[in-house]
């Protein structure tokens, strides 16, 4: 007589787990089951028809495990097994980790009751659900060493999402990040000073300026791509360009974040805002029809006694925030430049 088959669903990327799993079930079970897992050597051997092995061991199967990670579940396959499952009537339990919980889990895997699989509570109900299954006595399902290894794969497939999702951050944000470094630069130098800078260095970090150098956000960008805007029209632009693009990296439940990345993107959304606070009243100066107001403006930033204090009912104010914008965002890019690098240092490392 047979043994009945639990069938263990998982990507190649997870085989570890997969395989742990396996082991510890059938030792757990004294062998009275068979446990496949296409990935262990002795589920599907050198030289099988591994298609045909796969369909016969679901056919054959009377309950179906779904390792369910933020990687697996966008794999079709997954969908594929757990939904032959549902098809035939076998019962199919979802078992979750690497920060996956069975309330995010996706349609129609969802529709399942499923559990935590560092969890000891829910291991024991999918040993009960199995004893009942085959009907036995339900075995111990403690085990240090199994939840401890557990772990360290958790551990190990965060890590790699991690890197894997740094890099993804680190290109998506690259463009709007040299942008907002450009109108800092262009803000702050004249078109001499600025054909100098390399925007790649370490330039912004030893950039200093005052208030009296921003005249220069009302030049005209150099840039191909911003040909006929200003400096401080690129400037505003990028802000929320960039805004919008982090909102979407905190927003998208399966990107990995480090913790000190992921404070420093908040941080930037809270304080996009900044631009806002002087846009209307320098947009308004750069549209004057009459040059001469526009210089003596230019002449104010120039000529105003440091540090340049705020007045009452004064078109100096709207560039004092610009100039403290300025500030704000060169501080926030250095730090952001930092922390990104350091961990892509650290995954080239590992």
């Amino acid at each position: 007589m047979s043994k009945p088959t639990i069938f263990i669903s998982h990507i190649t990327e997870e085989k570890e787990i997969a395989n742990s799993i396996k082991e510890f079930l059938e030792k757990r079970f004294l062998k009275t089951i068979n446990v496949f897992a296409s990935s262990h050597e002795e589920s599907l051997k050198l030289g099988d028809d591994w298609i045909s092995t796969i369909k016969k061991s679901m056919n054959d199967c009377k309950l179906i495990v779904v390792l369910c990670s933020p990687l697996s579940i966008t794999r079709p396959w997954i969908n594929f097994e757990a939904g032959a499952g549902w098809i035939r009537n076998i019962p199919v339990i979802p078992l979750c980790h690497s920060g996956l919980t069975p309330g995010k889990l996706p349609v129609p895997i969802n529709s399942f009751q499923g559990g935590i699989l560092n969890n000891e509570s829910d291991i024991s109900k999918v040993f009960k659900r199995i004893s009942d299954i085959i009907g036995i006595d339900v075995p111990d399902s403690t085990d240090k060493d199994f939840f401890s290894a557990i772990e360290s794969f958790e551990t190990d497939i965060k890590n790699t999402a991690l890197s894997k999702d740094t890099v993804f951050i680190h290109n998506l944000l690259f463009r709007q990040i040299e942008l907002l470094k450009y109108s800092i630069f262009a803000s702050t130098l004249d078109y001499k000073e600025l054909e100098s800078v390399d925007l790649r260095g370490n330039g912004l970090k030893n950039h200093k300026f005052t208030f009296n150098d921003t005249f220069n956000l009302f030049n005209a960008s150099l840039l191909m791509i911003f040909s006929q805007k200003k400096v401080f029209d690129v400037y505003h632009q990028t802000v929320h360009e960039l805004s919008e693009n982090i909102k979407f990296v905190l927003t998208y439940s399966r990107i990995e974040i480090a913790p000190k990345l992921r404070e420093l993107l908040n941080v930037f959304l809270f304080s996009a805002i900044k631009v806002d606070d002087w846009y209307d009243g320098v947009s308004m100066q750069d549209k004057q029809t009459n040059n001469g107001l526009r210089e003596m403006v230019i002449k104010m930033i120039k000529e105003e006694p440091l540090p340049a204090t705020r007045k009452f009912s004064n078109i100096i104010n709207h560039f004092i925030n610009y100039h403290e914008s300025l500030e704000y965002f060169q501080s926030w890019v250095i730090e952001y430049e930092s922390e990104i690098n350091n961990l892509l240092e650290n995954k080239n490392k590992g």
